[in-house]
């Protein structure tokens, strides 16, 4: 369980650093992209781990047994989802009501979704790139 919150906490901490670095450089500024993109590939990899620890937290619910590679795969595929929801988030409170807005809603909106989805999806794939080598290591 202190797992589990020191997960939560820390991926509040990457949220508040998120909006606070978007507060501090302003909508206009070119680095605001570049700090998006990195904070999505941290997201995707903070997803991955807390999606794997989920799925260790609940094996004794679901008793599945899969090859290491496939549980990578699993794993990726729910930071991916994770991703998704932060993006249906992003829209629906950032950009139709207003909330914590700090640009305007434009044809770039969609872009920049679909850029955030595959830097997820790429934070999530080094980490799972990272656990086949620590794995590799320790055989």
């Amino acid at each position: 369980m202190k797992k589990f919150l020191l997960l939560l906490f820390l991926g509040g901490i990457i949220v508040f650093c998120s909006y606070l670095s978007a507060y501090y450089f302003g909508p206009e500024a070119r680095v605001k992209w570049w700090i998006d993109n990195v904070f999505h590939f941290w997201g995707g990899i903070y997803a991955f781990f807390f999606i794997r620890y989920l799925y260790y937290l609940t094996k004794k619910y679901h008793n599945t047994t899969t090859t290491f590679l496939f549980e990578i795969m699993i794993f990726a595929g729910g930071a991916l989802i994770l991703g998704v929801l932060w993006e249906w988030y992003e829209f629906i409170f950032a950009y139709q009501y207003g909330i914590f807005a700090l640009s305007q809603q434009s044809i770039t909106t969609y872009t920049d979704t679909i850029i955030d989805l595959i830097l997820d999806l790429f934070g999530a794939l080094s980490a799972g790139f990272y656990l086949v080598i620590k794995n590799d290591k320790s055989e």
